[in-house]
């Protein structure tokens, strides 16, 4: 899902297409923005380029919020066994789709690590390392160096329990518990809703250190510069 934040995006897409194994499935569902994004995926899709991608408009003028779309996405356009819960401003780097290949199996939730620069307080569960805050300034050389120092054992991990996006599990294990719950629509809080859901069902929680994305860090949601947010700064729509 994407509201009025064609410019990550764009990234987000295009690193998916180059830094994967396989030609996987896209679905973007375009939440009522105004800045182009449903001109642009369908331009792709128009062109013939990209014979997996795939497009749901909410044509407004309310947005509808993460927690419906991405159900939305799961439910009427992804036509694989396997789905992966991924936002707009992220950027995937190399092997991840191997790494969640790796782990993933029926009853278990695989999800990457997020490198992401000072925007929020550290913790364990991620790198804070910062390679630009915006499309512009995003230093992908020195990352994708900084991914593979660590992924050789720089620092390294294997695995550990803990869930966070972008996650990924089998499409009939998230339909098992109800998919999102519609009272935190429109509002990007449903996720902690939902793994405890997947917790209380018993779901595994993997989280893999050898496969990253870079976050920019909520910048369709509470840091959006079209809603009138910027870098550390929340958007009166949030």
């Amino acid at each position: 899902p994407s509201r009025n934040n064609l410019r990550y995006l764009k990234q987000a897409y295009n690193s998916i297409r180059k830094n994967t194994l396989y030609p996987h499935e896209i679905c973007i569902a375009d939440d009522a923005s105004t800045d182009g994004t449903k001109e642009w995926v369908q331009s792709i899709i128009d062109s013939g380029e990209d014979a997996c991608l795939k497009l749901h408009i909410n044509k407004g003028p309310e947005r509808l919020g993460l927690t419906i779309l991405y159900d939305l996405l799961v439910n009427d356009y992804s036509t694989h066994d396997i789905v992966m819960f991924f936002h707009s401003d992220m950027y995937l780097c190399p092997h991840a789709d191997e790494m969640i290949d790796k782990y993933l199996e029926p009853g278990k939730v695989v999800s990457l690590t997020r490198i992401e620069p000072p925007l929020h307080p550290e913790g364990p569960e991620k790198l804070v390392e910062d390679f630009g805050m915006e499309p512009e300034e995003f230093k992908e050389k020195k990352l994708l160096k900084y991914v593979e120092e660590f992924r050789k054992g720089v620092n390294g991990r294997d695995i550990t329990t803990g869930i966070f996006a972008p996650w990924a599990l089998y499409k009939k294990d998230f339909q098992e518990i109800g998919g999102h719950d519609v009272l935190f629509t429109p509002q990007s809080k449903e996720d902690s809703d939902i793994f405890n859901r997947m917790h209380l069902k018993g779901y595994e929680f993997i989280q893999t250190w050898r496969g990253f994305v870079y976050h920019m860090t909520s910048r369709g949601s509470r840091f959006n510069p079209i809603a009138g947010g910027a870098p550390g700064k929340d958007s009166p729509e949030w």
